[in-house]
């Protein structure tokens, strides 16, 4: 299968990409290398797809670039799926940026959907929620059919509403759409500002760890290869 993978500079864009490629798949690759965290990390995980043994290829383009985009799927009509984790990731940093995660979130999926639904191969199209939709739903474990219509936040606003996008998508043109709402991700090659590599950072300089909420909390973690 020929697989467009959005996020290929990311965490998890990162580790599907190889997975992809370890069995056999091709793979083209899309993401912008923004520098909500350090470049350097996202360069050297496009290093390691380069000179990794498949069918690879790579496009640094924005997804909300809907003139780019369009190009780059007319141009590669054997697409047979659609992996999109391309997005603005970080619910603090949403209070400072507002636009940014309006123009990933959102946007970018309708540009995604709007270039995709015209491909006459397309299989299937997966791509990345999360469980920050689940808001203040106080039901405890989450479930799918639970509310998603409280968000705690502007990135969950985004995430729940590049779901309401995929589902009119699916509702008005068949397109076979799955999207999956990830509870935090860990793992080799991690971003740098979650928790896992925070705390271990911590606790190898031997200072605190911070813990908001008078550490009443309860978070879920779920392993790279999980998610893969």
């Amino acid at each position: 299968m020929t697989v467009l993978l959005t996020g290929a500079a990311g965490f998890i864009g990162f580790h599907t990409a190889l997975a992809l490629l370890a069995a056999g798949e091709r793979v083209i690759g899309v993401d912008n290398v923004n520098d909500y965290y350090e470049v350097s990390l996202k360069e050297a995980r496009l290093d390691r797809l380069a000179n990794s043994d498949g069918d690879y290829t790579f496009h640094r383009i924005d997804v909300a670039d809907y003139g780019a985009i369009d190009n780059l799927v007319a141009a590669h009509p054997d697409i047979t799926h659609v992996v999109h984790l391309a997005a603005q990731a970080g619910v603090r940093y949403s209070l400072e940026n507002p636009r940014a995660y309006t123009r990933a979130n959102v946007e970018g999926q309708l540009v995604l959907l709007e270039a995709c639904r015209r491909l006459d191969r397309l299989e299937h199209f997966v791509y990345a929620s999360s469980s920050s939709v689940y808001g203040a739903n106080s039901k405890l474990p989450f479930s799918t059919e639970d509310r998603t219509d409280m968000p705690l936040s502007l990135y969950a606003a985004t995430k729940k509403s590049a779901e309401m996008v995929a589902h009119c998508y699916a509702h008005i043109y068949g397109m076979p759409l799955t999207g999956l709402r990830f509870f935090t991700v860990y793992g080799p090659w991690g971003r740098p500002d979650m928790a896992a590599f925070i705390f271990i950072r911590k606790i190898l300089a031997g200072e605190p760890i911070p813990v908001f909420n008078n550490g009443d909390m309860r978070r879920d973690f779920t392993y790279i290869d999980d998610i893969v």
